[in-house]
């Protein structure tokens, strides 16, 4: 059982899908795109949804390049790894960047937001990690923070990359203007691509540029889009996927969707608080998607451990490599899935078991429909 923060297991539809090779200028590939670009506008309430054979990165570091100019002064913030990645791109960009630095401890506010952007008269954009993988950490007023900065004239990007999918964000409702995530963590397919959200007024804003790399020009994809295509030869079957994932999830029903991680998220925080370790971050903001902890043994006994009983998690990232675990929750997991993480894990740390599969939330289970896809 995979349990790291990506790649996530897929339905054996999804890993099917994927084998496909077909003409990239073919109509099959054109209804492949028009399907997908449809279902992500619906599930980001988005303008445009652009897919780019790549990762998470390439999708971050495209609406950075796109959608900036060297100079431009802009605010991030940032909570750990992922937020510290995100400013470096900003800084390769030669953006002239103020940052607020919080820690897992910190709870960001609409009203620091406010302050940062008064602090700041010259900010142009604002960018946002949505969930700290780093960490298991997550901005939980996302919506009243954007707005703020909407209001006070600053545009407002989005690192959704483990988030989407798995937790709410609207980009119309919520005054964002473009949204990065990709296909292998949230949305459950598989690795292979890059996704960029734009709402309405970006979308008509982008063009393509001359000053930044042709692979990562949104504008130059916008007109592929147009066209259902792509500008390059792209990873025929990680699109299939996508699709196929994407049918999914709209199957399974989106806010259902949020429901079942928000469920197996808390069912495993209860169940780690009550052996008695160590939980990153607090309730104001819990990752619903990464939980963080630090184990009562010592991380490589307790990955071995975990290992051992076909259970595959993530160490800490940078300073945190040796001291914590990161359990990703994202795609198809269910709370039977926690609760077999649980029970090897009380072993492991020498604790009497009491959690029954009666605890188990309803919420953490999908409908069969979807389980029989596995």
């Amino acid at each position: 059982m995979m349990l790291i923060p990506g790649p996530v297991s897929v339905p054996q539809s999804v890993s099917q899908a994927a084998s496909l090779v077909v003409n990239h200028r073919s109509q099959q590939f054109r209804d492949i795109i028009m399907e997908s670009e449809a279902l992500l506008n619906k599930f980001a309430a988005s303008d445009r949804a652009i897919m780019t054979t790549g990762s998470g990165t390439t999708a971050v570091e495209s609406m950075i390049f796109s959608l900036t100019s060297p100079g431009d002064h802009v605010g991030a913030v940032t909570f750990g790894e992922f937020g510290n990645r995100l400013i470096d791109s900003l800084h390769r960009r030669r953006l002239k960047v103020s940052t607020l630095n919080l820690t897992e401890n910190d709870v960001l506010t609409d009203d620091q937001i406010k302050d940062f952007i008064s602090g700041n008269s010259s900010m142009k954009s604002l960018f946002l990690v949505q969930n700290e993988t780093g960490n298991g950490t997550s901005i939980h007023g996302m919506k009243k923070i954007t707005l703020a900065a909407r209001d006070m004239g600053v545009r407002v990007f989005v690192d959704s990359v483990s988030a989407f999918g798995a937790v709410p964000i609207n980009v119309r409702e919520w005054g964002i203007d473009a949204v990065a995530t990709c296909s292998q963590k949230g949305l459950a397919s598989v690795p292979g691509l890059g996704i960029v959200l734009l709402g309405e007024e970006m979308a008509s804003m982008v063009n393509p540029r001359e000053d930044i790399p042709q692979y990562l020009d949104l504008g130059i994809s916008l007109k592929f889009l147009s066209k259902n295509e792509t500008p390059y030869t792209p990873s025929t079957g990680s699109f299939n996927a996508l699709r196929e994932a994407l049918r999914i999830l709209e199957m399974e029903g989106l806010e259902r969707r949020w429901a079942r991680h928000h469920a197996n998220a808390e069912y495993l925080r209860q169940s780690l608080l009550g052996s008695r370790s160590e939980v990153l971050g607090n309730p104001g903001n819990y990752s619903d998607t990464v939980i963080a902890f630090k184990p009562r043994l010592s991380v490589k006994d307790t990955v071995a451990g975990l290992a051992s009983r076909g259970i595959t998690v993530s160490r800490g990232m940078g300073k945190l490599a040796d001291s914590i675990i990161r359990v990703g929750n994202l795609g198809i997991v269910t709370g039977r899935d926690i609760h077999e993480f649980v029970r090897a894990y009380y072993d492991i740390s020498g604790i009497p078991e009491s959690n029954s599969d009666e605890e188990i939330p309803a919420d953490s289970i999908p409908d069969p429909e979807i389980m029989n896809l596995f």
